[in-house]
């Protein structure tokens, strides 16, 4: 007896393959392109970042964004009203001075009303000067800190003009 069977496809068999290395991409991957398209890419991408970070700070002038950077450009503009000026410790206490930071966030206007340029520096918890800032004559920045935190503006040469200590709230340096 012979009959003649459907016709039935035999069962799915995946194609043979080599393993891939995961971190390769597979032979039939187009190689990467070369050129500058991903370099321009990059670019306008970043482009797009840096204007849409000018947009969004826009207008903003309140303590929001007093914390976004953490030293902000240089600027003529005055200290923020109601900032209580430090004042000035001698060059002396630097060798004295110690950090005595409590946390609290905060902020200070450094304003050069001196002839000619400072350096605002850092005193760090090793009690080294670390460099922030050149401000030119007239000019001023906001500076985020830590009350308690020391700062030091030098001249040119580095010799000490004075020593501010940051307090709890924002206040102005005014360096004479």
């Amino acid at each position: 007896m012979t009959e003649n069977l459907p016709n039935v496809p035999q069962a799915y068999q995946p194609p043979v393959s080599v393993p891939v290395d995961p971190y390769q991409p597979p032979p039939s991957f187009p190689p990467p392109r070369r050129g500058l398209g991903p370099l321009v890419f990059g670019l306008g991408l970043a482009l797009a970042f840096g204007v849409a970070l000018v947009i969004s700070h826009v207008g903003h002038s309140g303590p929001e964004s007093a914390a976004v950077p953490a030293a902000a450009p240089v600027a003529t503009a005055p200290a923020p009203l109601g900032g209580q000026e430090l004042p000035a410790l001698p060059a002396s206490a630097e060798s004295t001075l110690t950090d005595a930071t409590d946390g609290a966030s905060t902020s200070i206007h450094f304003t050069n009303e001196t002839a000619g340029p400072v350096t605002v520096m850092w005193l760090d918890y090793d009690h080294k000067r670390v460099k922030y800032m050149d401000l030119e004559a007239g000019q001023g920045y906001d500076q985020q800190t830590y009350a308690g935190h020391v700062w030091i503006v030098t001249r040119a040469d580095g010799s000490v003009i004075a020593l501010y200590q940051a307090v709890t709230t924002p206040a102005t340096a005014v360096v004479r």
